[in-house]
């Protein structure tokens, strides 16, 4: 009788955690959620209005890439004018891609210069040199 009784209370002791594997799960997906946010920036498309205004840089892009949307916090945060071709989804945009033989993304075109990839320190760079030679 009394071993039955260790055994019970032995059990008892040692009764699986079920729901702390459940918690854990759900803390490291929330923690990936709250980390990996980024709030959506409006992407503004190249077309004949917008191409009138003269932007001062044309981006080259994809949605997916988080070089690009890199570059358009950037524009959009500093009040720069700019406008975008997705390469993926714009036949005008693949076309000016290969015109300009693109290997990198976003490529970035200020007056008659361009950049591959994002930096920037760079880019501030670009748009002075822009200036200067306008």
């Amino acid at each position: 009788m009394q071993e039955n009784d260790q055994q019970n209370e032995a059990a008892q002791r040692f009764k699986p955690r079920r729901l702390s594997g459940f918690f854990v799960i759900a803390l490291v997906v929330f923690g990936l959620i709250v980390f990996s946010y980024k709030p959506t920036i409006a992407r503004v498309h190249c077309d004949e209005a917008i191409l009138s205004t003269n932007p001062k840089v044309i981006m080259l892009s994809t949605r997916w890439c988080p070089y690009c949307y890199e570059a358009r916090r950037y524009l959009t945060e500093n009040n720069i004018s700019y406008c975008e071709y997705d390469i993926e989804r714009s036949e005008q945009g693949e076309k000016l891609f290969n015109e300009v033989n693109g290997q990198a993304i976003p490529v970035l075109i200020v007056d008659k210069y361009m950049m591959s990839g994002f930096d920037e320190s760079r880019l501030k760079q670009l748009l002075i040199t822009a200036g200067e030679s306008s």
